[in-house]
């Protein structure tokens, strides 16, 4: 009975140390929640070594900084440090793994700041107590981690993909780049707000701020799906050209043989018409003279140009 009066009195009582003490646990299970979203958004898959490599350095990281570097500094260096995780261990292309892990915070921040308010508020407590006493901070960590999980699942059963190509242009690029860093700099403006002012902010304030922000990702998410979408189609649209002008050289290749073979047709029913076999002797000798020409243009033949083995093996 003692060990757990002492362990309700560890969780209720305002104490930094309790509260990080218990935050250390939270960072491996946040860090396993953002690599299964990043994961989704740059539709890969990985070994479960690698991810558990992921998972512990990055958890190691954040750990660390929470200690040794005041906020937002640390913060900063932890997702900072994620993406270089994500280059490294998962050999994502630096845009893919941007947009992938600024909309996996994007997905935190806004399921903060959409259960935070309704959270003190039913709890009766203020955000220094939220702040302070472990088990209110545990709780509402729990609460958006389960959120997240939640999500994860649903995204997982319904198979949805997310295409981000890495050919897109430059223009395209920097649009999707500083619209994204806008909507993340915006949404750390409002849990700025929501955490430093969430005694004076009515529930319907933030509910509405929070709707407005998820309108916000979802117009730049349907924006970006739209971009890869006209990306995809040019890029078929230029395949058909090319595929369509080789198709005319085809044709007109086709449209110069039919004519010599008329010619050559033409040419040996004369000399059988008038019995010239002389004639059509010296006609087949000029032919596979001819024929031994064509045949030495197959050196002309790229791969034999760029790699002289493909001669042996073709002879072999």
């Amino acid at each position: 009975m003692e060990v757990f009066n002492f362990i309700w009195t560890v969780l209720t009582t305002p104490n930094e140390f309790n509260r990080n003490l218990f935050i250390i646990p939270c960072t491996f299970i946040e860090s396993f929640i953002l690599m299964n979203l990043f994961l989704l958004i740059l539709n890969i898959s990985s070994k479960r070594n690698i991810k558990i490599l992921y998972v512990s350095i990055f958890s190691l990281i954040m750990i660390g900084t929470n200690f040794l570097i005041p906020s937002p500094f640390n913060v900063f260096i932890n997702y900072l440090s994620a993406f270089i995780l994500m280059l490294i261990l998962f050999k994502a292309s630096p845009f893919k793994a941007l947009i992938s892990l600024v909309s996996s915070l994007a997905i935190f921040g806004i399921i903060s700041s959409l259960i935070l308010n309704p959270y003190i508020t039913l709890l009766n407590i203020n955000a220094e107590q939220l702040s302070t006493i472990p088990i209110y901070n545990i709780g509402f960590l729990l609460t958006i981690y389960t959120i997240d999980f939640i999500l994860i699942i649903i995204l997982k059963h319904r198979n949805i993909k997310f295409n981000l190509l890495e050919d897109i242009d430059t223009k395209n690029k920097s649009i999707i780049f500083l619209n994204f860093i806008f909507g993340i700099f915006t949404l750390g403006v409002q849990v700025a707000i929501t955490v430093y002012y969430i005694d004076k902010l009515p529930l319907i304030i933030t509910f509405l701020s929070c709707i407005s922000l998820l309108a916000y990702f979802g117009i730049s998410v349907y924006s970006l799906t739209k971009v890869m979408k006209l990306t995809l189609t040019t890029r078929k649209l230029e395949s058909a050209e090319e595929y369509n002008k080789t198709l005319h050289i085809l044709h007109d290749n086709v449209r110069g043989f039919k004519h010599d073979f008329d010619n050559i047709v033409t040419t040996i029913g004369g000399y059988i018409r008038t019995n010239d076999m002389e004639g059509l002797k010296n006609y087949y000798l000029q032919l596979e003279d001819d024929c031994q020409r064509v045949n030495n243009l197959y050196l002309l033949n790229p791969e034999i140009i760029n790699n002289p083995r493909y001669l042996q093996s073709a002879y072999q």
